[in-house]
């Protein structure tokens, strides 16, 4: 698995003199101020992405028994040719695969590097850095807490990667981990860089690690991979715990219970980018070999094809075509011979995750099939643990089916994992939806601005999503609301504070009531989605409910920024 950003690491590798000189000017680190509090006296200490060795040498000065882990060789060789001392002592890994090692640490340094690591990798690194720990083992964390000079592609100008991570996102994924935070430091920026700043984070390693999340990794890192659809499975998990949590029964066994076609559904759009493409991306080791097929992929093929054919898109595999299949089979508006195929497409992909993942995953004693429901059952505990750490676990899942891919197509030059990656990110056009929203709110004989009440004209008019897209990808026409543009300049990813939507909850509605007259089978597809079913009575105090609850998770669990207009 790729670790550090390659750009990141080209600019290391090719700058290494000058990057080693530039830190061997500074006596200290500011982490470095934090080690004896951090670790105990003599602590056996690993300092994963030691750049230059500073901190290698100063854990080393203070008596701990100090090694460093460094991906970057050019680094590596300057910092052993010029301190002797670290031969032995620095070798060769990055996270998050690359620090595994059969011995255990009384203490881990981790400082200035989880930025550089793409998101979705974020989740692997925690826990390859837990897996280095004993139990009561400390982990110390440098993330930055200002950095002036990041564009918006999240680089700096020298090209660097620099994902943001707030300290509360990092506390959230550490404590699902096994982590506890026992202390936090703001320092300025030991290089004297004017308005750089940086989070220290201590964590302690627990030593009872919550066996549900045990149990999902097990099925990550132990479970036989001869295809996808163990990870296909937990992906759309994830996707049901973060979007469509109405869609789960909850027993009074200690169980959930989700419908297989909502997972056949999902699977329908995970595989679609993969299966659209001309060339083969293997989904099993068996497609590879030419020996055999996934169950459904002929029937997924020929969908796409009919798709094709009817909508006039010859590029099967672009965007396009899949964006206005999706919108096309919300809208309850596919032709029959094309309805009729879906359903035999999604029979078979629902005959899949059946006698597929829930039957085998963990060795067959995690999932059940409920045939008198049709729904597949989980326990509830671990379905928490799906709610609390599923925006994490989506992320590596989808580094996991692209490496597993490659591996499958070991022998195929166009399987790249990020050729695969692309497939598995490709999602319906947003611009698709946007367009049909702006076009309904148009036509509105009093057309204001949600939050601010300002009238609205063609030119000034933005169709804003509520719950930021970023966040939680609904693109649903609910979550589509006139905004001024200028507003919607000013709000952008930020969540509205609940005293702002109490105060729009009127002006949300109206414009709720009048889109659904305007698309009723659309509309109401996607809320039947996101409350479990559509009541033409009482839908709108429901939905709201659910914006409100989903705007306070995201600022109480994901970290977002409140945003009141005024």
């Amino acid at each position: 698995m790729q670790a550090i950003d390659n750009r990141t690491l080209a600019y290391y590798a090719t700058h290494a003199e000058a990057i080693f000189e530039r830190y061997e000017q500074v006596a200290q680190s500011g982490v470095a101020a934090h080690f004896s509090n951090a670790f105990l006296p003599g602590s056996k200490v690993l300092d994963v992405g030691a750049g230059s060795g500073r901190d290698l040498r100063e854990l080393l000065n203070h008596g701990f028994d100090a090694y460093g882990a460094e991906p970057v060789a050019e680094l590596r060789e300057i910092a052993i040719a010029k301190h002797p001392h670290l031969q032995g002592r620095l070798f060769e890994g990055s996270l998050p695969s690359g620090v595994t090692s059969y011995q255990k640490y009384d203490g881990v340094l981790c400082s200035a590097v989880l930025m550089h690591l793409p998101h979705n990798q974020l989740f692997d690194a925690i826990l390859a850095l837990r897996d280095l720990l004993v139990e009561q083992g400390r982990l110390l964390i440098s993330i930055p807490a200002a950095r002036p000079d990041i564009d918006e592609q999240h680089r700096d100008p020298e090209g660097r990667l620099f994902n943001p991570i707030t300290p509360e996102q990092l506390k959230l994924l550490c404590k699902r981990l096994a982590f506890d935070c026992i202390s936090e430091h703001v320092s300025d920026d030991a290089l004297g860089r004017a308005g750089t700043s940086w989070h220290t984070l201590l964590f302690v390693r627990r030593s009872a690690i919550g066996k549900p999340l045990d149990r999902i990794e097990s099925v990550l890192r132990n479970d036989r991979k001869s295809a996808t659809y163990k990870l296909a499975l937990l992906r759309a998990f994830c996707d049901v715990a973060e979007q469509d949590d109405h869609a789960v029964d909850w027993n009074p066994n200690g169980t959930i219970a989700i419908p297989v076609m909502r997972i056949a559904e999902l699977w329908l759009a995970y595989y679609w980018p993969l299966i659209a493409t001309p060339e083969l991306i293997p989904q099993s080791n068996a497609e590879t070999k030419g020996t055999s097929y996934i169950s459904f992929r002929t029937h997924l093929s020929s969908l796409i094809s009919d798709a094709s054919v009817h909508f006039g898109i010859a590029d099967r595999s672009g965007q396009a075509l899949f964006s206005v299949f999706m919108l096309t089979w919300k809208a309850g508006k596919l032709p029959k011979p094309i309805s009729q195929q879906l359903q035999r497409t999604l029979k078979k992909i629902r005959h899949a995750i059946i006698t597929g993942p829930v039957k085998f995953a963990s060795g067959g004693d995690m999932f059940a099939h409920d045939k008198a429901s049709d729904r597949i059952v989980v326990e509830a505990d671990l379905w928490l643990e799906f709610c609390l750490t599923g925006y994490w676990v989506r992320d590596s899942l989808i580094m996991r089916w692209a490496e597993l891919c490659r591996q499958f197509g070991a022998t195929l030059p166009h399987v790249t994992i990020g050729r695969v990656l692309e497939r598995l990110l490709v999602k319906p056009d947003v611009a698709r939806e946007q367009s049909i929203a702006r076009k309904i709110y148009l036509n509105s004989p009093d057309l204001r601005c949600v939050w601010s009440e300002k009238a609205l004209t063609t030119t000034n008019m933005d169709v804003d999503h509520a719950l930021p897209y970023s966040l939680w990808q609904n693109n649903d026409l609910w979550n589509l609301l006139p905004s001024h543009k200028r507003i919607n300049n000013q709000k952008r990813d930020q969540i509205p504070s609940n005293a702002l939507l109490l105060d729009a909850m009127d002006r949300i509605i109206d414009n709720w009531q009048f889109v659904h007259s305007a698309e009723p089978e659309l509309f109401e597809f996607e809320v039947t989605r996101t409350l479990g079913e559509f009541s033409p009575r009482y839908w709108e105090k429901p939905l709201f409910d659910h914006m409100k609850r989903k705007a306070e998770v995201a600022v109480f669990q994901r970290g977002a920024v409140v945003w009141g207009f005024g």
